[in-house]
Formats: C-alpha cells, structure tokens, sequence
C-alpha cells in the first residue's frame, strides 16, 4: 500500500500589521484627508492618493463608512417614519 502525503494547505495568517494598497475615492472638488485611528495608532489619507498602510488602518476605514452608511439609512427611515399621521401608528 502506497504512502499518500496529504499537501497542507494553510491560509496565510491575518495580520492587522501587514502592508497593503489602499485608496480613499474621490467624492468632489473639496475632498480633504480623512484621519483614521486605530488604538492609539493614527494617520491622514488624502482621497485620490494611492497608499501602503496597514491593513487595520483599512479595515477601520471601511467600518466607518459602513456605519456612517447605516446611520444614514437609520435617519431616513425616522423621517419617514415623522411624516406618518398618527392615527397610523
């Protein structure tokens, strides 16, 4: 009977301190830097500027914008919910 070797596949580890490409889009004419923290960590990113920062760093950029996102949402259902006359709810 023949020795089968199993090939090990593992994925890379994560790593918060890894170098990654990262870009802030450009949203109009008076885009300023956007400051990110990360647990005492901080750097600005100029929107439009191709970068290496560490992958925390990008990670906490986009969860901002998810929650600025859902924030958002969440205010345009209450004005909506506001204009419905009281005797539906």
């Amino acid at each position: 009977m023949a020795n089968t070797a199993k090939e090990e596949t593992t994925a890379p580890a994560y790593d918060p301190e890894e170098l990654v490409d990262f870009m802030i889009p450009r949203s109009g004419p008076n885009d300023r830097a956007e400051f990110i923290g990360v647990n005492g960590e901080s750097i600005r990113v100029s929107p439009g500027v191709p970068v290496k920062v560490k992958r925390k760093f990008v990670e906490a950029w986009e969860h901002a914008k998810e929650q600025e996102h859902a924030a958002w949402q969440a205010q345009k259902r209450a004005q909506r919910a506001a204009r419905k006359p009281s005797a539906e709810l």
